[in-house]
């Protein structure tokens, strides 16, 4: 994802804060009308789109007996329970999605798996509690839930943000920058208890005085074909922020974080041109950027694009009231 130098050199080509949102948020706005040639992923008796399938993913997933497959309306579609039995409809679709992960990770089907079982995300809108394993949430098309916390600090010399610098042992996005504290969202857990976790865990910093200092600031919502993969990802990113007096510093605990650095606004925009920050953090940070009055409307032409594509609207089903 690292911009190209020679892009960086010419006036004219040079970069944008918009390019770096679109680098993780390049679905069209009527892609949920118009999805082709993914597969609409449903839960009978819901008819609304869950999630959107590849093709490829449709063709290599060894799918439970309780999954249907329509090739002409491009439609898998989970089943409902049978009468027959007590299983409650979230029972049996957990037991359903586990069991073509299951299969899926013994038969080592899809790279992104990595031969490992994950915890669980929330599958969002469904009629009742489902779940599905993270690693596997782009495989289905379904949007996972994350939580970003951007600490900064009021400096005599300007406002300054503490950037983690991602372990090198990781498995995704090793060595680059992220948010201050950022982790998914476990399927039984709220955003703000995963900030309350992974701010001791990741940062050191006391739970207690999270709790009495963080302020949700909003959600962001990112829709991303990957490039070389095409599976359909969506994201739905709870954001806070927390300012801290000089005097403390978050501190790596878990061995996810190699460093915590504290950078002033003008090297972080440098940076995320360089290719350094995490794809899907360079969006957490303009929005910060935006909020903080560090990005003007006088100062970015896109300004107005800008905010309309961090808050724009995530093809996720709401619960309606019946069915």
């Amino acid at each position: 994802m690292a911009v190209a130098a020679a892009q960086v050199g010419s006036p004219q080509q040079q970069p944008s804060l918009l390019h770096l949102i679109a680098l993780v948020d390049n679905v069209p706005i009527d892609f949920e009308t118009n999805c082709t040639p993914y597969y609409r992923l449903q839960l009978a008796p819901d008819p609304r789109t869950h999630g959107y399938i590849h093709p490829n993913t449709v063709n290599s997933m060894p799918w439970p007996a309780s999954f249907t497959i329509n090739h002409d309306t491009r439609q898998v579609t989970l089943s409902p329970p049978s009468p027959e039995t007590s299983l409650s409809l979230s029972a049996h679709a957990n037991a359903a999605f586990q069991a073509a992960i299951d299969a899926a990770i013994d038969g080592n089907m899809f790279p992104m798996l990595n031969g490992m079982h994950s915890e669980h995300f929330l599958l969002m809108g469904a009629r009742e509690f489902v779940q599905i394993e993270r690693f596997a949430a782009s495989l289905f098309g379904i949007a996972t839930r994350g939580a970003h916390l951007t600490c900064y600090v009021r400096a005599p010399d300007g406002l300054k943000i503490w950037v983690a610098k991602r372990s090198p042992k990781l498995f995704t996005y090793p060595g680059m920058l992220d948010s201050t504290v950022a982790g998914g969202v476990k399927a039984d857990n709220s955003p703000l208890d995963c900030i309350l976790a992974e701010a001791t865990e990741e940062a050191s910093l006391p739970a207690d005085l999270v709790a009495r200092l963080v302020r949700s600031v909003g959600v962001l919502t990112l829709a991303n074909r990957n490039p070389r993969t095409e599976l359909h990802h969506s994201e739905v990113l709870y954001v806070y922020d927390m300012e801290l007096e000089e005097d403390i510093v978050p501190t790596p605990q878990d061995g996810e974080v190699e460093e915590f650095v504290l950078m002033d606004c003008a090297e972080l925009r440098h940076r995320m041109f360089n290719g350094e920050f995490k794809p899907n953090v360079c969006p957490i940070m303009i929005d910060f950027l935006v909020r903080h009055g560090e990005i003007t409307p006088e100062g970015e032409r896109h300004y107005v694009e800008i905010c309309n594509r961090l808050r724009r609207r995530l093809p996720v089903p709401t619960v309606p009231d019946q069915y």
